[in-house]
């Protein structure tokens, strides 16, 4: 291939990727992507917080314009799911990386070709919009069975607190948590 030739064709395909920037799938997904805080970019996109995306046109996106848009994509879609739509075999896909992240599965997958070690720590980054919390820190439902009288002493602590039944438990847990620290770390200094 002559040099002309080659000008050619790179100026072919920077045709092909300034239309496909310009495309509304694009647009769209770049939009909610910049405006949740995944993604920045030099370029001037109407940013779009409350877009409902489908997957398909945001693999697209992420396959042919943007390779970053298939590493956050996951995330996002974890994170805010309601703002997602696909078909089942696509949201499998996200399922399954999101599971294997949750486990902390070290055996090597790819997700449309990017690898899991660079999906991962998007699931952890704090983003601009405080309400969203990383998969570590979000909390856990879980049901206990309390005695009628322990139900009872958690109401009124949480009259006389203002604080709500998790935060009182909680906050006992951590403080039996720095007890027996304390108590530990008092026993190695003791000489006998």
């Amino acid at each position: 291939m002559n040099n002309s030739a080659l000008i050619r064709k790179i100026c072919i395909l920077a045709q092909q990727d300034k239309k496909r920037r310009q495309d509304p799938r694009y647009l769209k997904i770049m939009g909610f992507l910049v405006a949740k805080g995944f993604l920045y970019t030099n370029e001037k996109i109407p940013l779009n917080p409350n877009a409902y995306i489908n997957l398909k046109d945001a693999l697209w996106a992420g396959s042919l314009v943007e390779p970053r848009i298939l590493e956050v994509l996951p995330a996002a879609y974890e994170r805010f799911k309601k703002h997602f739509s696909g078909d089942a075999d696509i949201i499998a896909k996200f399922e399954h990386v999101i599971k294997r992240i949750r486990q902390k599965d070290n055996q090597p997958i790819e997700f449309y070709g990017i690898s899991i070690e660079k999906i991962s720590p998007w699931f952890f980054i704090q983003l601009n919009d405080r309400r969203s919390k990383s998969i570590d820190k979000r909390k856990v439902s879980k049901t206990f069975r309390f005695k009628p009288e322990t139900v009872e002493i958690l109401k009124n602590l949480k009259e006389q607190t203002g604080q709500s039944e998790s935060e009182i438990l909680e906050k006992l847990i951590a403080e039996k948590n720095q007890f027996d620290e304390l108590r530990i770390h008092s026993g190695k200094n003791r000489v006998t």
